[in-house]
């Protein structure tokens, strides 16, 4: 411990109570020297209750302001500290905290007030009291350190910056220009140090809509760092538009799930292997000739050339397996996934549609009637095991006659979300 280090430190002007509470904790390990300090952030966060991101940003503003010095990195093995000593002849820069007065008496710092036993408490009665002032020392308010130094950091590092915070900003976003090496940093210093805080941050924020602009636009040279922020290039970008949400993992058969499900079926069937390949060519052009002959069929035709014979068209009878088997990969992925009680990412955007969807109880007659406008449509139906009770489909419209009108009900979905599906289903024509 060095008694005379955290000394200095107490008396002088740290700028924030939780950088003086870290100094005077870090003098607590250096020798005499100001040499020696190798405490974990972890142990100076919890002695100083202030959180670990906390001591580690004063620790790299003491770095940078010369205060401590660092004389060997940590954190090539676990646990491994970095080692600092304290600059001496910075510590002896550092200017004074204010002085207190009581405006008499000079300034005598004394902690008691004058009072008498009749006063004991200074009060304006005290004929030994100064001008009647009651000296009265108020304590400190007990707060949580969180709240603390939630307080502190928007003193610290809102309005009120400074050189070494603004040189830590430039030096953070320089690495993002693609010319930074052979680039002339002291220009693009200076111009950074010109723009105010608010443009700042939006030059960081656009870099890269800039970059991927002048890209866009054939160019095959960037302009230097300097130019970008002395001639504020990002203004000159359009407007950035609303980012969409990222997609949400949906349970099965729930609202937004059925709803990304649903979506996906009203696309053409995309996927691949859809064209009969030359074995079901074959199956096809046995089944057709059997037809015509008009002969009896042999015992030993397979449950699929059964079906097929009986179907009596059998390329559009193989097409209609191999399309509800594959046609829509995204809807069988969401039903593989759903066997093993798996969610699936879907898109947010299609939320404030599903809302109004409304549930089905498994095996109804409701229930029968999705399951036939499925059939209807060309669509597989949902996986046979493991569904719940209830499954959420489209608003039901019920029929002029009393019956179930799914179809009006598929209709007025497809309808509210025309806009999502526009861009989707040109994707996969063209992809088809």
């Amino acid at each position: 411990m060095s008694i005379a280090i955290m000394s200095q430190l107490f008396k002088a002007h740290l700028g924030s109570t939780s950088r003086k509470m870290l100094a005077v904790r870090l003098a607590d390990f250096a020798d005499d020297d100001g040499k020696g300090i190798w405490p974990t952030v972890g142990r100076l966060a919890q002695e100083t209750e202030l959180s670990e991101r906390t001591v580690q940003r004063i620790l790299a503003e003491f770095v940078d302001e010369g205060i401590l010095v660092v004389r060997a990195k940590g954190g090539s093995k676990p646990g491994e500290a970095t080692r600092y000593d304290f600059d001496l002849r910075a510590i002896a820069r550092l200017k004074p905290s204010k002085e207190a007065s009581d405006g008499c008496h000079d300034v005598t710092r004394d902690t008691v007030s004058p009072a008498t036993p009749a006063t004991a408490t200074g009060d304006t009665d005290d004929a030994d009291g100064c001008h009647h002032v009651t000296q009265t020392v108020i304590e400190p308010p007990i707060e949580p350190s969180d709240e603390r130094e939630a307080r502190e950091a928007v003193s610290e590092d809102g309005p009120a910056e400074t050189p070494q915070s603004i040189d830590r900003s430039f030096r953070r976003w320089m690495p993002s220009w693609p010319t930074y090496v052979g680039d002339s940093v002291d220009a693009a210093r200076l111009a950074w140090g010109s723009l105010s805080p608010e443009e700042r941050a939006e030059a960081a924020a656009r870099t890269g809509d800039y970059l991927d602009a002048a890209k866009a636009g054939g160019r095959k040279t960037i302009c230097s760092m300097a130019v970008y922020l002395r001639e504020k290039r990002w203004e000159k970008l359009p407007a950035k538009s609303a980012v969409p949400q990222g997609p949400k993992l949906a349970g099965p058969f729930g609202k937004l799930w059925m709803a990304t499900r649903f979506a996906d079926l009203f696309r053409k069937p995309y996927g691949q292997g859809l064209e009969l390949n030359p074995f079901e060519r074959r199956l096809a052009d046995k089944i057709e000739r059997l037809i015509a002959s008009g002969a009896e069929p042999p015992a030993d035709l397979t449950n699929m050339e059964r079906q097929m014979l009986a179907d009596g068209q059998p390329v559009r009878h193989l097409m209609r397996d191999k399309v509800l088997r594959l046609g829509w990969p995204l809807v069988n992925e969401m039903q593989a996934r759903a066997s093993e009680a798996k969610g699936y990412p879907c898109p947010q955007e299609l939320m404030p549609f599903a809302e109004a969807f409304q549930q089905v109880k498994r095996d109804g007659d409701l229930f029968a009637a999705w399951k036939a406008e499925h059939g209807r449509r060309g669509w597989p139906f949902l996986p046979e095991g493991r569904l719940p009770d209830w499954i959420w489909f489209p608003q039901l419209i019920t029929a002029d006659g009393g019956g179930f009108d799914v179809s009006a009900a598929l209709e007025h979905f497809h309808h509210q979300i025309s806009d999502y599906l526009a861009p989707r289903s040109r994707g996969n024509d063209d992809a088809a």
